[in-house]
């Protein structure tokens, strides 16, 4: 009964000592904890020779679960979580940066990928309908949109094709009708609109063409006269028509109000 009434008292003393410690040469070993100024964990996990390895679990500051990262050797595969325990993200980090894909969820279902290399978006990134399907996909060179820039209706098809260079839109525009049918044919350069740019019903008949030149229109009156139409349109139905002019600025965003009012 001694015995055993003296290892109760010194155990946590014990177990204490095998917590945050270093060795002779000064290098983290073994359990490690830190906590938050409230008094909750903020990290713990295992160093070896002043390196993490194994599960780590950083939290948020209610004490809910941050992230879990399993270390091996320089790679670390991490799952973000948001304050309600729901996934919001998972990949690798290499070195500390992340390298490969990264998933990103919204209420645990999947709404994007990126590909990264050395900590920069590098090659191809998607963002998904809620119903599973490719909405968008890019390509990406050191951080910038560079290549293919496709936006696709949930059949599948196209909805919108450019090219991209360092950022800006530079060459071919097309946007298509669910059909198949072109409803825009035009060009940029250096993200400005230039040369012709053809529009087109979902018969495939021309309607009207509009010519730029590095971002100047050369003919105003069309455009003008083209505007007006628009307008009338919007207010007969009272705003449920998406601005054909918002889609340029961002067509994900317009394709997706677009899905939503069918």
């Amino acid at each position: 009964m001694r015995y055993l009434l003296a290892l109760l008292i010194f155990l946590p003393s014990l177990v204490f000592a095998q917590t945050n410690q270093t060795d002779a040469n000064g290098l983290r070993q073994g359990f490690w904890q830190k906590k938050q100024d409230n008094g909750r964990l903020l990290y713990e996990g295992h160093f070896k020779d002043d390196k993490p390895v194994g599960e780590w679990k950083r939290y948020h500051p209610g004490g809910q679960v941050k992230a879990l990262i399993e270390y091996k050797g320089d790679t670390a595969y991490t799952q973000l979580f948001d304050v309600w325990r729901k996934k919001v993200a998972e990949g690798n980090y290499v070195n500390q940066q992340k390298e490969g894909v990264w998933k990103i969820y919204k209420n645990e279902q999947l709404t994007a990928d990126e590909e990264y290399k050395l900590g920069l978006k590098y090659g191809k990134s998607h963002k998904y309908y809620d119903t599973g399907e490719v909405m968008e996909e890019k390509e990406w060179v050191n951080n910038q949109e560079d290549g293919d820039y496709q936006i696709f209706y949930k059949s599948g098809e196209p909805y919108m094709q450019c090219k991209m260079k360092l950022g800006m839109r530079h060459g071919l525009f097309l946007v298509s009708y669910e059909n198949g049918r072109q409803e825009m044919v035009a060009e940029y350069r250096n993200n400005l609109r230039h040369g012709e740019w053809k529009y087109f019903d979902k018969e495939g008949n021309l309607q009207y063409t509009l010519y730029y030149d590095n971002g100047q229109i050369l003919n105003p009156a069309v455009r003008d006269s083209v505007d007006n139409l628009k307008m009338k349109d919007l207010e007969k139905n009272k705003g449920s028509i998406p601005d054909p002019e918002k889609f340029l600025q961002d067509p994900s965003e317009y394709m997706m109000r677009d899905q939503r009012q069918r």
